[in-house]
């Protein structure tokens, strides 16, 4: 498993876009604040392409992806890398 993530700070929204046994889920959005559960993903919904500046990492878990949303540390913006967009 692995996911990808996106942080939109000025609509307050998180993006994954994830894969499970290199099977795309497709992409979730939650609030900021919130945690992704594997029902949220779609596997017909992308992360929408204005959000390229705004890649937070790449993680091994969802458990992973939620506690990085718990922390929130200050993140620099950083575009995601050809292959996830």
């Amino acid at each position: 498993m692995g996911f990808a993530l996106w942080l939109d700070n000025e609509n307050r929204l998180a993006w994954a876009q994830g894969t499970q046994e290199y099977r795309p889920m497709g992409a979730a959005v939650i609030a900021i604040t919130g945690q992704f559960r594997h029902r949220d993903f779609l596997q017909r919904q992308s992360c929408p392409p204005r959000l390229k500046k705004s890649f937070a990492g790449f993680f091994g878990s969802l458990e992973e992806v939620n506690q990085f949303l718990r922390s929130r540390p200050k993140l620099r913006r950083r575009s995601a890398p050809a292959y996830v967009r």
